[in-house]
């Protein structure tokens, strides 16, 4: 049974509640928001000001972003009070559109509106938002370029294995910044954080994604365990700057820069401020909210029943709780960030 053209599928249903990590990102970028918009560079008309957040998910962390560009654009002077805005929230076709619907219709501050394609394909038209911007979203794969056969994770791949991963985020990389250069318009700027590895090549969360395996192997059928494999690779600062496809993209390299973020909870759990059994069920929640579309994948494509499969599931994530309440410290929430910003010249 091959696998290897599996596409992603998105967030699990309890994103919004569970994507600190990938906040912590965003309030990261903060300061690269506002050396992008001091950049910016488009004429002033009467029609509406697009932003596009490329990996929107189910749309808390993504609003969150989007006011803040809002905000500065405001402060900078960079439009006025009474200039229109549509945001424009990109993420796949299976992403819980219904979630962010519901936020959305909750706010006025700007015209909301979907955009259900992958961000590796033209999702826009030419020349038409002035600002993108995407978080903890790129370092997702278009598709899984093969099973992993020691692991579920590209860091522990090896040999040819590790080669496809680096290959496929190579092309990945490349068609993103292709497709949004064609869609961004001239003077406007890319702000992007892309998750990946600090200079020793390490992502920061080898220990818990080691108890994801190790949960995986006590439950899973052989090529059930072959297949669960999560298509993400998490690049190095030289992998995401390269110079030759900026300048074929008629982008210009602003600002490049790695940076540690950490959410709360483990530090919260050592001040006292959590319980163990707060720490390890929050900490479970998080990792299930993002990385449980890949092994219901491989169990519903082995031909699990439903029934089996929500089994299966909940004793997986149980299992899991169990690992992080034995050993706390291996569960750590930091991530190394890599922000760019790029401006179309």
């Amino acid at each position: 049974m091959t696998t290897t053209m599996v596409a992603t599928l998105g967030m699990a249903g309890s994103y919004n509640l569970n994507s600190r990590p990938q906040m912590a990102a965003i309030e990261a970028s903060l300061p690269f928001i506002r050396e992008g918009i001091d950049v910016l560079d488009i004429s002033s008309s009467s029609t509406p000001l697009i932003i596009a957040d490329f990996g929107a998910a189910h749309g808390l962390n993504s609003m969150y972003a989007m006011k803040t560009i809002i905000q500065y654009l405001k402060e900078s002077k960079k439009i006025d009070d009474n200039k229109q805005i549509i945001v424009i929230h990109n993420d796949l076709p299976t992403n819980d559109w219904t979630s962010l619907f519901e936020l959305l219709n909750k706010d006025n501050l700007y015209f909301g509106v979907a955009n259900g394609r992958s961000f590796y394909e033209p999702c826009l038209p030419s020349n038409s938002f002035a600002i993108g911007y995407s978080s903890a979203a790129i370092h997702w794969l278009s598709r899984k370029p093969c099973n992993l056969s020691n692991h579920c994770s590209f860091q522990f791949a090896q040999g040819d294995e590790l080669i496809m991963y680096q290959k496929q985020a190579r092309l990945d990389l490349a068609q993103f910044i292709e497709q949004r250069s064609r869609e961004l318009q001239l003077g406007g700027v890319l702000i992007l954080s892309i998750v990946g590895v600090d200079e020793q090549g390490f992502v920061g969360s080898e220990k818990t994604l080691d108890a994801l395996y190790k949960c995986a192997q006590s439950l899973l059928e052989q090529q059930e365990l072959l297949d669960y494999t999560i298509p993400i690779y998490n690049r190095s600062l030289n992998e995401c700057i390269d110079h030759e496809l900026f300048d074929r993209c008629s982008l210009k390299l602003i600002k490049s820069a790695p940076k540690k973020t950490r959410a709360p909870f483990y530090d919260q759990y050592l001040d006292g401020k959590m319980t163990l059994d707060d720490f390890a069920r929050t900490r479970t929640q998080i990792m299930r909210s993002y990385t449980e579309s890949p092994l219901r994948q491989a169990l519903e494509i082995n031909g699990r029943s439903k029934e089996d499969v929500e089994n299966v599931l909940t004793h997986f994530w149980s299992m899991y709780e169990q690992e992080v309440k034995t050993t706390p410290s291996d569960h750590d929430s930091a991530m190394f960030c890599i922000y760019l910003i790029l401006k179309k010249c």
